[in-house]
């Protein structure tokens, strides 16, 4: 992309927008502070943006990082097919590349899959992990919107979802500003959309609808989160946070139940009204749940 979207001064005082090459691209991410690191994955079809208001209510707690994945806010847009491997490789490198230790994950969206999964691989360097509407397990359909499971069997069929998504720019003008409670400022909402302009740029938007684990299907996606349950059932050294949301979306109250039973050292805690873009909706719950979250892992 030839120049950044994500208005840094949003961030707070102090925040710096930062490239770092990874692989044959690059990831940006926001970061502001010192000390040890909380790093905030975001998922579809969002940015680090998403966690502006956070950072501000976080000043001071750390060195506080959210990175765009790769083809998302102004991160490189590579020529690869953007399947969950490769969002995988990219933000390991990335990991990797600012050497990252004693880390504490705020976690929404695919940003649960990759950074649950970055944490079963790296336990040695993870220290707390919060989850919020996370991609997490399979989801039943049963579970979910009517008005969603119909865009999702849309977005799925071949040809159709290419119109809807990438030609049609359905998926950022209809399918996400429709997943709030209170419509998103007009500005903001511009930031969101700024980077997918033209179809070419919309092109990869399609992937992570598809391979949203709906039903058992695609087998891949559910294959790739439950790579990380035996981490998650395991791991009592590392407190964990799950908080929830009326009326939510993602988190089923099946697969809110599963992490109940299987999710060592995890408290569950009511985040307040919010449907999936929590940060926009429940900066202050969500703030206030990381900061709790450290308390525990400072025991």
């Amino acid at each position: 992309m030839a120049e950044n979207t994500i208005p840094v001064a949003a961030f707070g005082p102090g925040a710096k927008g930062v490239d770092v090459p990874v692989l044959d691209s690059h990831l940006h991410h926001i970061e502001q502070g010192k000390g040890s690191p909380i790093v905030f994955l975001h998922g579809s079809p969002t940015s680090s943006f998403l966690y502006r208001h956070v950072f501000r209510l976080l000043a001071g707690r750390g060195r506080l990082l959210a990175v765009d994945l790769i083809g998302f806010g102004d991160s490189g847009r590579p020529a690869i097919d953007y399947e969950l491997a490769d969002h995988e490789r990219y933000l390991d490198a990335w990991f990797d590349a600012l050497d990252l230790r004693d880390v504490t994950l705020v976690l929404q969206d695919y940003g649960a899959a990759f950074g649950v999964s970055w944490a079963a691989r790296h336990p040695e360097r993870v220290r707390a992990v919060l989850l919020a509407e996370p991609v997490i397990r399979d989801i039943e359909s049963a579970a979910l919107p009517a008005a969603f499971v119909g865009a999702q069997q849309l977005i799925r069929t071949p040809g159709d979802g290419e119109k809807f998504v990438v030609e049609d720019n359905g998926f950022m003008t209809q399918v996400f500003p429709g997943a709030f409670l209170e419509p998103l400022a007009a500005e903001d909402l511009a930031v969101y959309q700024a980077p997918f302009p033209t179809p070419e740029s919309r092109a990869h938007l399609i992937r992570f609808p598809r391979n949203l684990p709906i039903d058992g299907v695609p087998s891949s996606s559910v294959d790739f989160l439950a790579r990380n349950e035996n981490w998650l059932s395991t791991s009592a050294d590392v407190p964990k946070t799950l908080l929830t949301y009326e009326p939510g979306f993602l988190l089923t109250p099946t697969i809110e139940t599963w992490i109940r039973e299987n999710v060592a050292n995890i408290e569950i805690h009511a985040g307040g009204a919010g449907v999936h873009f929590v940060q926009e909706e429940q900066p202050q719950g969500l703030a206030d749940a990381v900061v709790a979250l450290l308390g525990r892992a400072a025991r």
